[in-house]
Parts: structure tokens; C-alpha cells; sequence
């Protein structure tokens, strides 16, 4: 105890005696001290990191991480993190990889560690969008039949529009010496992104027509809640040659995710012919399949009554009285005997009364040519839904959305619409909620994939300068139509 008094007040004194000793610097002290120095013409730039903490003696091995408890160092030994590094902890929303900024500033995921900063060549960043993205629009309702009889006009005439600067745009890209080459009445400023892409906007317009056909068909048909098979099978000529375009210019995943979705739009056409025929369908073998019942119950029993009539012959006439008087009465029947009763019929088989429900093979009833293309055009019709798409989710699918469509995908998935929402979106809008289309057996989802496919559109066209309807080469009066048949609404629903 007399040690430790003796060297605290050893301590003091020496304290007390330097304080004492230090005296103020002159003015003239420090501007001799400042030339010491030399001038300061390169400052520390701002973003060096913060120096470790006085009070570790090491760092620890590289490639460990170690785990800090609550209470393990005390308050004043721990940096605080900065607002940004916790902002990225977790993106909104993935996207396209960005190279990160060189000025980039440095900061500290351990206490006092440095994070290495990534060469630019594989530094990548998602990119995030504001929270009110997408924008949720007041609900529309359910739409008067006018209304989409209007937006079937009005696609129809934008389809026809972007289908022929298409078809125009391909033409004009042959060389002057092919048979297939045609001038264009303006030709395009060598220097804009229409001439510099010229094939890739026409695949584009290509792809748009499309999916403004689709539309106002299936507009047409949702303001009715029916489906017009003999308006659909006016598309298939459209689809076919789209698809080809695509499949033969594609260079990249993010243009083959088009050729994914004419594909899946294709599977639910089918889907949606499908399903609003199978109730029709389904009565027409209900119907063939209770003659068929009726048919063999009538053949069981005649061969019920074939076989009472064997277990019982028909007893032997009686003599007529003219002949009993002649005979002997030994001949006659004795009195007080009766014929013996009637034998009841063997039970039927047990398996044979089982295939009530289903009459057997040998049982036919015959059908006409509508009932057998009404059957194979269900079958039909499912396989190809069903082949088409197995083929377009190995080109479109939501890691592929989100890969290469990031702002379709924020408003496919962050949505509050349903998926009977089909007719809350507006058609050109870019901006609002979106959804993934559901299962192609429903019948439904075809409008989420028109829209959707309007926005992988202008996603990628906003990149090249594609203004859709806006940037149409239009036709002039006595020009021919180029390209493949226009679709027409047909109202037949065979």
C-alpha cells in the first residue's frame, strides 16, 4: 500500500512540475514551425479510410472472419458504420450488372478492416428502383363492351402499321441487286439509331404488330368472356414467321428471351382455345358415351330373354276335345297335377354387371366427322400447348427476366394485382403493375403476356432509340402490303 501511494504521488509532482515548465509558443515560434513544415499544396484526399483502433496490436490472419460479441471490447474501441454500407446489405431489385465507379469511396466491414476494392472488369453493382415502383394505378373495373371494342381498333391500326415498317425496314436491308430489294420513299439519316439497327428494329416492330393483334383479339373476346377459334387460327401465320425472324437473327440471351415469348404466347393461345372448348367437348362424349350405355343395355336383354327362353320351352299343345273323346282316358291329364313352375334365369356375372358403367368394346355406335375433329382438336390442341411451353421457358423465365428485363421484373413481382387482373393495365402504359402470366391449362394469362411482352419491348428498345408506333415507316397510298396476312376477328366459335 505504501508502494503504490509513493508512485502516484511521484506521478502528480512530475505532472504538476511539466505543466509548469510548458509555456505558450510566440507567434513567431509557429510561423517558424509552419516553414519546417513546407507548404501544403496536396491535401489527404477525403476518402482514405479511418485508421485502425489504438487499441488492436494486430490484425488477424487474412481469410478469417471473426465474430464479434455485444459485449466483448468496450463502447469507445468500435467505429461506426456508415448509412452506405448498410444500404447495400440488401438490393431491392436485381439487374443487369453495372461497373462500380472508380470514386467509389472505401469503408470499413470490420472494425478498422478495409474492404478491398474489386477491379472495375468484375465489379458489379444491381440497380435498384425507388419504392413506388411500379406505380399502383386506381383500379379500373370491368370495362364496357365499347371501350374494347376501341382498343381493338386502335391495335389493329398500330399492328398493321409496325408489321409493314417491318417488313419495309428488311426489304430495304437487301442488296440492290437482290430481287427482294425495295427502296425506301425517305431514306433514313445514316447517322440515327433506325439506320445504324435497322434489322433489329425491324424485329422489334415485328415482335410489336404481334402483340398488338393478340390484344385487340383477345379484347374482343374478353369483353364477350368467349373465345373465337376461327379468329385465332388467323394469327398462326403471324407467330410463324415472327418466330422464324427471331430464331434466325437472335445473337444473345436477352434477344432469344423474345423468341421465348412469341413462343409462350403461342402455348397460350392453345391453352385458351383448349379450355373454352372442353365444356362443349365434354358434353359431345357424355352424350356418345350414354348411347353407347343404352346400346348394350338393350343387347343384355335380348340375351336375357334368349336365355329365359331356353330354360323354358313352350309346354305341349292340349288335345282338342273332338280327339280327347276318342283316346284313352289314360291320356289325359290326371287330375291335381300342375305343370311345373318357370326356372328364373342365372344371375349375371359379377364382372359382367360391373361394365354397366362402361360398356365393352364390342359395343360401337357411329359417329360423324365433326365429333372426331371436335375430339382431335382437344388433343391437339393441349399437346401443342404443352410442347410449346416446354420450349419457350428454356429462353424466357423469371431468373431470365430478372437477369436481363430488371424493371419488367420489378412489375411482374412487386404487384398487389391478381390474376384475374387481366384488364386493370393499361396497354401502353410503362409504368404500372404487372403480373406473371399463370398455367396454360386456366385459359387465362394471355393478356398478362401481351402486356409483359410490351414491356420487355421498350426495355430493350429504349436502348437503341425504338419508338414503336412513333417511328413507323408508313405506307403510302398505292403501296402493296408486305409480309404475312393481317389477323381478322372472325366471331365463330369453331
Amino acid at each position: 500500500m505504501h508502494r503504490a501511494t509513493s508512485s502516484t504521488s511521484s506521478s502528480s509532482s512530475s505532472s504538476s512540475s511539466y505543466r509548469s515548465r510548458r509555456r505558450p509558443l510566440t507567434r513567431d515560434q509557429l510561423l517558424k514551425g509552419l516553414e519546417i513544415l513546407g507548404p501544403q499544396s496536396h491535401p489527404l484526399p477525403f476518402e482514405l479510410p479511418p485508421s485502425p483502433p489504438a487499441s488492436r496490436e494486430s490484425s488477424p490472419a487474412p481469410g478469417t472472419k471473426r465474430r464479434h460479441e455485444p459485449d466483448s471490447e468496450p463502447p469507445h474501441h468500435k467505429k461506426p458504420r456508415t448509412s452506405s454500407s448498410s444500404s447495400t446489405s440488401r438490393p431491392q431489385l436485381p439487374s443487369r450488372p453495372v461497373p462500380i465507379p472508380s470514386s467509389s469511396r472505401h469503408e470499413p466491414s470490420e472494425d478498422g478492416e478495409v474492404k478491398e476494392e474489386p477491379s472495375e472488369s468484375r465489379a458489379f453493382t444491381p440497380i435498384t428502383f425507388p419504392a413506388n415502383f411500379p406505380v399502383h394505378r386506381p383500379r379500373r373495373g370491368v370495362l364496357p363492351t365499347s371501350e374494347w371494342d376501341s382498343i381493338y381498333d386502335k391495335c389493329f391500326a398500330n399492328g398493321r402499321m409496325l408489321k409493314y415498317s417491318a417488313y419495309a425496314r428488311v426489304a430495304a436491308a437487301h442488296p440492290t441487286t437482290s430481287k427482294d430489294y425495295k427502296a425506301l420513299h425517305d431514306p433514313l439519316d445514316p447517322n440515327s439509331p433506325y439506320a445504324k439497327h435497322s434489322l433489329l428494329m425491324a424485329r422489334l416492330e415485328l415482335v410489336d404488330s404481334l402483340l398488338h393483334f393478340v390484344y385487340g383479339l383477345w379484347g374482343k373476346e374478353n369483353a364477350v368472356r368467349t373465345c373465337y377459334r376461327a379468329s385465332w387460327r388467323t394469327v398462326e401465320e403471324a407467330i410463324s414467321k415472327t418466330e422464324a425472324k427471331w430464331q434466325a437473327e437472335s445473337r444473345d440471351d436477352r434477344e432469344k428471351a423474345f423468341l421465348g415469348l412469341i413462343q409462350l404466347l403461342h402455348a397460350f393461345i392453345h391453352g385458351r382455345k383448349v379450355r373454352h372448348r372442353m365444356t362443349s367437348v365434354d358434353q359431345l362424349n357424355d352424350n356418345k358415351l350414354s348411347r353407347l350405355k343404352l346400346q348394350w343395355e338393350m343387347d343384355q336383354k335380348k340375351l336375357e330373354a334368349k336365355a329365359q327362353a331356353a330354360a323354358n320351352p313352350a309346354p305341349a299343345m292340349l288335345p282338342s276335345p273332338a280327339s280327347s273323346s276318342t283316346t284313352n282316358s289314360s291320356h289325359s291329364t290326371p287330375l291335381g297335377e300342375h305343370a311345373s313352375p318357370p326356372v328364373a334365369p342365372p344371375p349375371l356375372p359379377a364382372s359382367n354387371r360391373d361394365q354397366i358403367t362402361l360398356p365393352p368394346q364390342i359395343v360401337t355406335h357411329p359417329v360423324n366427322a365433326q365429333y372426331v375433329w371436335e375430339n382431335k382438336s382437344q388433343s391437339g390442341g393441349l399437346r401443342a400447348a404443352l410442347d410449346r411451353i416446354y420450349t419457350s421457358q428454356q429462353t424466357l423465365s423469371l431468373p431470365v427476366l430478372c437477369r436481363h428485363f430488371p424493371r419488367t421484373f420489378a412489375r411482374v413481382i412487386n404487384t398487389t394485382l391478381s390474376p384475374t387482373d387481366e384488364h386493370e393495365p393499361d396497354f401502353q402504359d410503362d409504368e404500372c403493375e404487372l403480373y406473371w402470366p399463370g398455367q396454360v391449362i386456366t385459359g387465362d394469362g394471355l393478356g398478362w403476356v401481351c402486356l409483359m411482352g410490351m414491356s420487355m419491348i421498350k426495355e430493350l428498345g429504349r436502348e437503341y432509340g425504338y419508338q414503336g408506333v412513333d417511328g413507323v415507316i408508313l405506307r403510302r397510298p398505292g403501296d402493296a402490303n408486305l409480309g404475312h396476312a393481317d389477323p381478322r376477328f372472325d366471331p365463330h366459335t369453331r
